[in-house]
């Protein structure tokens, strides 16, 4: 006999507000993670100037621009330099299809002019860059996006530029130079995929220095293993391994991409690709050549677990950081919402997979909807620096019969330095 939930809908500690508005009409996470820094044409430190940042995003335009226009549709873009804002955004508005590029992000010390241009690249790839997409939407998602700017765009954009001479003045890694070389065989090659390589390193930096994240490296690839694949924001370690593999992908950049299956024209592990691939750290490759089990399969009734930023398992020390909670239980038959719950401070729940609600709770609210995304503060939403387990489990469409088990809890971690409150994350926020 199924249980009932008796615990009404709280006012939750978590935020359950309302996502961001369908990606139908804009992007509205953007590229960056959310964040009121503004840079105004007066302080810039990186060189940047209107001349410039005009040109970059010409050179972008005329190769996409006809592009799109095969389409039937019109690219647009919305060039802010005065505006200080520290972002990027895509929308479409009808035929038209909008880039919308800050002079406040142009203008940012971490930004050179190549990650400039793969900031721009990025937003084209929302319009442009296949599959895999948000659920529903027009728009590649954040990953795939990232993935076009190296793997197709920025290969296009700088391929008749003077690579070998450029990439003499950027301190490539040792590690990027060997795995451009083993990737491809002639030097002009090899000195495009070190440019598209630090075009990367240029952006990852700007995340890392917003979200707080410990330092990133082409050879520390991110760990983690997402067991869906993830339409948000990857952390900054794992934004620079796509931007990397990318770079190394021996796909033509020619070779056309597909809005439904995100094998074609791409690195895949589904092709039994070994180098180049989309990380795993957001990315769940389908069945097929090269993949593992699920870690976190719905098996005997058990919901998907939530994620944190991607993760099953978060640290946070910028308590003003925001994470974004993902889950996913449309698998569940019959399953039309959720109830979530988040655990006492430094406290396990009680009956793991079972399908009442567990005592040791700071709160519980229940959610209209089988996939979704909530937005968590740490100094705001939750009670002080602990670890906090968080588990959800499948209701039916009056939304207090259970359709499934709990799923197995997700842990993230609310830590401080000794000295103050600024820190790093273990992975960046999702952006804004």
């Amino acid at each position: 006999m199924k249980a009932r939930l008796s615990v009404a809908m709280l006012a939750a500690t978590v935020s359950a507000a309302s996502p961001p508005a369908s990606a139908s009409d804009c992007i509205r996470d953007g590229f960056l993670p959310k964040n009121t820094l503004s840079i105004s044409s007066a302080h810039g430190s990186n060189g940047m100037d209107e001349k410039r940042f005009n040109e970059l995003i010409d050179r972008v335009d005329q190769f996409y621009k006809p592009v799109v226009a095969q389409q039937g549709a019109q690219l647009v873009f919305e060039r802010l330099w005065s505006d200080g804002t520290v972002n990027a955004y895509a929308s479409r508005r009808s035929s038209q299809w909008v880039v919308s590029m800050y002079g406040g992000l142009a203008r940012h010390a971490a930004i050179t002019p190549d990650g400039f241009s793969l900031v721009v690249c990025h937003e084209v790839g929302h319009h442009l860059g296949g599959a895999p997409k948000y659920r529903g939407e027009w728009a590649a998602n954040e990953g795939q996006a990232d993935y076009f700017s190296t793997l197709k765009c920025l290969r296009t954009v700088f391929e008749k530029d003077d690579n070998i001479s450029i990439v003499k003045q950027l301190s490539v890694p040792d590690s990027v130079t060997r795995a451009c070389e083993a990737s491809f065989g002639d030097a002009a090659a090899i000195a495009l995929c070190q440019r598209l390589s630090m075009a990367g390193r240029s952006t990852g930096e700007l995340m890392r220095l917003l979200g707080g994240s410990p330092p990133i490296d082409f050879t520390t690839p991110d760990p983690n293993q997402v067991s869906s694949t993830q339409d948000a924001h990857p952390a900054a370690q794992c934004r620079l391994d796509t931007y990397f593999n990318g770079s190394i992908c021996q796909v033509n950049k020619s070779e056309p991409l597909s809005s439904n299956d995100p094998t074609v024209g791409t690195c895949s592990e589904e092709k039994n690709d070994k180098i180049g691939t989309r990380p795993r750290c957001w990315y769940k490759p389908s069945s097929g050549g090269g993949t593992d089990p699920d870690p976190n399969p719905p098996t005997d009734g058990i919901a998907r677990a939530p994620t944190f930023n991607g993760q099953a398992q978060l640290v946070v020390r910028n308590p003003y950081g925001t994470v974004s909670i993902d889950y996913d239980v449309s698998d569940i038959t019959g399953s039309a919402g959720i109830y979530f719950e988040v655990s006492r401070p430094n406290q396990v729940f009680s009956d793991p997979n079972s399908t009442r609600p567990d005592p040791n709770v700071t709160t519980g609210f229940s959610r209209a909807g089988t996939t979704g995304r909530l937005w968590l503060v740490p100094a705001q939403h939750l009670p002080g620096w602990a670890t906090y387990q968080m588990r959800l489990i499948a209701l039916d469409s009056t939304g207090r019969t259970p359709v499934s088990r709990f799923s197995n809890s997700s842990t993230l971690t609310w830590s401080a330095r000794r000295r103050g409150l600024s820190g790093v994350y273990q992975s960046t926020p999702p952006v804004r």
